[in-house]
Formats: structure tokens, C-alpha cells, sequence
């Protein structure tokens, strides 16, 4: 049984969400329109390098590692992401001047609001994956943490049908992630999920064979290592893949999770 939402922390995380929103478009206007339009730029470009590198390691781990494969793609996207924007924020505040550097004037006021805009529009892009993460990680986490609760909250009433709605993620995505993070935890559901035709087919490929043979691969699956895992050559090489990948990408996930996990198991009430 899920964490109840609570309505107040719903109106904490809207509230915090509008004040971000307003600091956004404050730091938006001192960075000036082409500052922050690179800026938005930025978040954009590697918000999307990000996806692409947590979905593809997440892809492989979760094939092999079912229960970090969601925090092992989120802390890969992470660096990329982080990695890419350091290297355009800097470009930009070396090359750009800020409103307060332009003349005073109508030069300004455009500096100004141009970059009030695009302040806006980086809050609602971060506020947009906010969303996605808040969600992913109560889905992930046990009934009654923090997470949980926060997730639930959101989703609440016809306010929170609307913030799902505003959601990059489809609703099935957030079952996948909960029921490939219970396989770990459950040997007879994991045998029925290896034993799927499709999984079988990206287990036997070379890549993987490579992964599942690397000692320091296997020791940090065990030790709940993400770090080693991201920075293994032998999980880049698999993630970057053509072959596997086009695999990865054929395999009916929702199908292979219901052999593992059938309905009539997931619905089970839970004994007090």
C-alpha cells in the first residue's frame, strides 16, 4: 500500500515551484537575452544528452542489475548533463555581457525582457524534469518514505491529474521502474524475467557476455557501486552498442515484466 498524499505538502511543492519560477525569471533579466537564451539552450541541449546516456546505461544495467538500473541511469545522465552545461554556461558568460553591462536605454530594457523570457522558460523546462524525477523516485521507494509521500502528493486531486498530464514520462514507465526494482528482490520473478525470449537474446550478445564477465562489474552490482558501474569500459562499450541497443529497443519490457510479475501477484493484498 502506497504512502497517502498530503495536500499540504502538494501546496509546498507548488509553492516552491512558483517561487523557483520567479527567481528564474529574476536571474533571467541579470543575465540578459543572449545569456539566458544560451542558458536555456544549455539546459536544453544537455537535458537531452543526459536522457540519452541514462537511458542507454540503464537499458544495460537494468538487464543485468534490475534494482540499480534507474539510479544507475540517473547518476550517468547526471554527469553528462552536468558535463555539457558547465562547458556552455561558461562559453556564454565569457563571451556575453549582462543587462546591467548594456547601455542604459531601450538597449536595455530588450536585454532585460529577452532574458526575463528565456529565464521563464528554463524554469518551466526544469520544473518539467522535476516532475519526471519526484515521481520516478517515490515510484522506486518503499511505501512510507519521503519520496513516496511526495509523490503521492503530487498526484493528488484534479490538480495533480494536470501536473501528470505536464508529465515527459507515460504513466506505464513509472510501473516498469517499480516492478524491474522489485525483481532483485525476488528470485522466482527474476528467473521468469531472464527466462523471456527477448532478454535471453540481449543476454547472449557479446556485450553483455562482457559485462556479466567483469569481475569489477559483478563486485560493485554487489556492493551497490553506481560510480564503478557508469565508469566501467565494458557497460560503455555494451551502452553504446548499435546492435544491443536495437535489441534493447525491441524487446517488449511490459510483457516480459508481467511473466515475471503477473497481475494477480502484483495485486495481492499484503498480509498485516
Amino acid at each position: 500500500m502506497s504512502e497517502p498524499g498530503s495536500p499540504f505538502w502538494q501546496n509546498a511543492l507548488l509553492y516552491g515551484a512558483a517561487l523557483f519560477l520567479l527567481w528564474e525569471i529574476f536571474a533571467g533579466w541579470r543575465r540578459g537575452l543572449i545569456r539566458s537564451a544560451l542558458h536555456f539552450g544549455a539546459f536544453v541541449l544537455s537535458g537531452i544528452l543526459g536522457l540519452i546516456a541514462g537511458r542507454t546505461v540503464a537499458s544495460v544495467v537494468g538487464f543485468v542489475f534490475p534494482g540499480l538500473s534507474f539510479f544507475g541511469g540517473l547518476l550517468a545522465g547526471s554527469v553528462v548533463a552536468l558535463l555539457a552545461l558547465g562547458a556552455c554556461l561558461l562559453a556564454s558568460a565569457l563571451l556575453f555581457k549582462r543587462t546591467s553591462q548594456q547601455p542604459p536605454g531601450p538597449a536595455r530594457w530588450l536585454f532585460g525582457f529577452g532574458g526575463a523570457f528565456f529565464g521563464l522558460l528554463t524554469g518551466l523546462f526544469l520544473l518539467w524534469g522535476g516532475i519526471s524525477l519526484v515521481r520516478a523516485s517515490g515510484a522506486l521507494s518503499e511505501s512510507g518514505s519521503m519520496l513516496a509521500k511526495l509523490r503521492e502528493s503530487l498526484e493528488i486531486g484534479p490538480l495533480g491529474e494536470r501536473i501528470a498530464a505536464f508529465d515527459i514520462m507515460p504513466a506505464a514507465a513509472y510501473d516498469n521502474i517499480q516492478r524491474l526494482s522489485r525483481l532483485s528482490k525476488d528470485q522466482n520473478a527474476m528467473v521468469r524475467f531472464l527466462d523471456d525470449p527477448g532478454v535471453q537474446k540481449i543476454l547472449a550478445h557479446p556485450r553483455m557476455q562482457a559485462v556479466l564477465q567483469d569481475p569489477r562489474v559483478v563486485e560493485a552490482a554487489q556492493d551497490g557501486n553506481l560510480a564503478v558501474l557508469i565508469q566501467s569500459p565494458a557497460i560503455f562499450a555494451a551502452a553504446t552498442d548499435p546492435s544491443l541497443q536495437k535489441l534493447v529497443l525491441s524487446i517488449d519490457l511490459e510483457k516480459a515484466l508481467d511473466r515475471a510479475l503477473p497481475p494477480a501477484q502484483d495485486s495481492a493484498p499484503t498480509k498485516p
